[in-house]
């Protein structure tokens, strides 16, 4: 499990950048989240099946 904090400059203000947990180090376009952890929140919410996330033009950091 890998855990990284969303770091996208958003320009519409509108979205947030939360916590994500991956099954494994996100490599190239995709990766698949297993739970996430939203902005403003201390309760992971946790998904019945893994999401296939779309990194193309997002950036993350690692959570320690």
């Amino acid at each position: 499990m890998v855990i990284l904090q969303e770091t996208t400059q958003f320009t519409d203000g509108v979205n947030g950048n939360h916590i994500y947990i991956f099954k494994s180090k996100p490599e190239g376009r995709s990766a698949t989240a297993v739970a996430y952890l939203p902005r403003g929140t201390d309760k992971v919410i946790k998904f019945r099946t893994p999401i296939k996330l779309d990194l193309k033009g997002r950036t993350f950091s690692k959570v320690d």
